[in-house]
């Protein structure tokens, strides 16, 4: 289990992968695009690590959206959250990712809190739950 589970996913949803050194417990990811989140941090001796690909986790949410123009826009229970990050081709692990609004984004989940993170906030322990199976692609504006 990551250090910021809040809900955890099915144990056979866990799946090892190669990831880039930078990767640590309780960080968000993309792998390829499913959203996922490390369960240690990156290991030397295998070169990766596992990764949990349910549940939900405790993230840093921006309310924003980084669309043109950029915008202040309040995050409500439930809304869906998008992700762009840090690509590794080499292993196909996008990281260190910003979570916001950005429609156009990757799809990475939805909010589970119970009250609005305030348009242009950064809540920094916002409960998320990851989008299952993946994205067919980034979503139209």
């Amino acid at each position: 289990m990551s250090v910021n589970t809040y809900k955890q996913g099915s144990v056979y949803n866990n799946r090892w992968f190669p990831c880039p050194s930078g990767v640590t417990s309780g960080m968000p990811v993309l792998i390829g695009t499913i959203a996922a989140v490390a369960m240690d941090a990156y290991d030397s001796s295998t070169g990766g690590t596992t990764f949990q690909t349910d549940g939900s986790y405790f993230l840093s949410v921006q309310a924003n959206s980084q669309q043109s123009p950029v915008a202040g826009v309040a995050v409500n229970p439930g809304d869906e959250l998008y992700c762009n990050g840090t690509y590794d081709s080499t292993t196909g692990i996008t990281y260190n990712l910003t979570i916001d609004k950005t429609r156009g984004n990757i799809p990475f989940g939805n909010y589970e809190g119970i009250t609005q993170i305030a348009a242009g906030a950064t809540q920094s322990n916002a409960p998320v739950r990851l989008k299952m199976g993946g994205s067919p692609g980034a979503y139209g504006a």
